[in-house]
């Protein structure tokens, strides 16, 4: 399953233009996970309880913590919506009340506004101009860093799903717990075959390639 990202307006890019380079990169190393992947924890994607419809992309770095509020539109198509810095326990009740009137607008008009940050309405075409097209240097270096990112939190849930420590995993699928570590933490390198092992003889999972 790979779904669209799209923007309504320009609320979403207004957000994230004031945020810190670090920030922007956790952003679409999280929107590339919602994605790719057909059942996104609800750490990252979740729908938000009493509304119709209404769902939350969650982003944390560091000590920080990022919402963006977003609906679905016939299924895979992610229509992003306005985004904050959570500062407390309570979502803000502007910033709720404001994704409730933007998702309203959208599906009235089902026209996507002009967006005024340099032409860009999409996920797609916001990667495209910061990082190159498809098959440049700096865009695989971030497609590359991206696949890891989703790869260490696929693997972290799936353990924690099992309620497998690190070293109980390693030891069921042959390896070490230094390597299970480095994994979920997105660092070292990625050989296929081991990988394989850990979802399938540890985790009672399947694997999928996809070619594209």
């Amino acid at each position: 399953m790979k779904r669209r990202i799209t923007f309504y307006g320009d609320h979403f890019t207004e957000f994230y233009s004031k945020q810190s380079l670090k920030v922007q990169k956790k952003i679409e190393y999280v929107f590339n996970l919602v994605k790719q992947v057909e059942r996104v924890p609800e750490k990252f994607f979740k729908h938000l309880t009493g509304t119709n419809g209404l769902y939350e992309i969650r982003v944390e770095y560091e000590s920080n913590i990022f919402r963006i509020f977003c609906c679905l539109d016939e299924g895979k198509l992610v229509v992003l919506l306005n985004g904050f810095q959570k500062k407390s326990q309570q979502t803000p009740a502007n910033e709720l009340e404001k994704a409730k009137k933007l998702k309203e607008e959208y599906f009235k008009s089902k026209i996507m506004e002009t967006n005024k940050y340099k032409g860009i309405t999409s996920f797609d075409e916001l990667l495209d101009k910061k990082y190159g097209s498809i098959g440049t240097k700096k865009r695989n270096e971030f497609e590359e860093s991206s696949q890891m990112f989703i790869i260490s939190e696929m693997l972290k849930e799936a353990r924690k799903e099992a309620n497998l420590t690190q070293e109980q995993l390693a030891q069921k699928a042959g390896t070490k717990k230094s390597y299970i570590s480095k994994l979920e933490n997105a660092k070292g390198n990625i050989q296929l075959s081991t990988l394989i092992r850990i979802f399938e003889q540890g985790l009672g999972r399947r694997i999928g390639l996809t070619f594209l």
